[in-house]
């Protein structure tokens, strides 16, 4: 029986050079802005599964998840508790 994957969360900073393009991130990462820069959670019900037919292959860890997350431009990305990145959600 597998374990259970759990859910890692991150804070980046912008993007300097380009223009961030929410199109090119994986439905595996869910990425929202506010003023701090990115908040980035891993959607392991999905990463999962791309990880068993071989699409994703990374190391499903906190510092797998940052080397990943770098290829797509994220800078000074920095694994944080979950609860900072979805504690605006809990009170509505």
């Amino acid at each position: 029986m597998q374990k259970n994957t759990p859910i890692y969360c991150f804070r980046a900073t912008w993007k300097s050079e380009n223009q961030f393009d929410n199109n090119n991130i994986p439905e595996w990462v869910c990425v929202e802005t506010n003023w701090q820069g990115y908040k980035i959670s891993t959607v392991p019900w999905i990463a999962d599964v791309a990880q068993a037919v071989g699409i994703l292959n990374i190391e499903n860890t906190p510092y797998g998840w940052i080397l990943y997350l770098k290829k797509f431009g994220f800078q000074d990305v920095q694994q944080v508790s979950c609860e900072d990145i979805f504690e605006e959600k809990l009170y509505f």
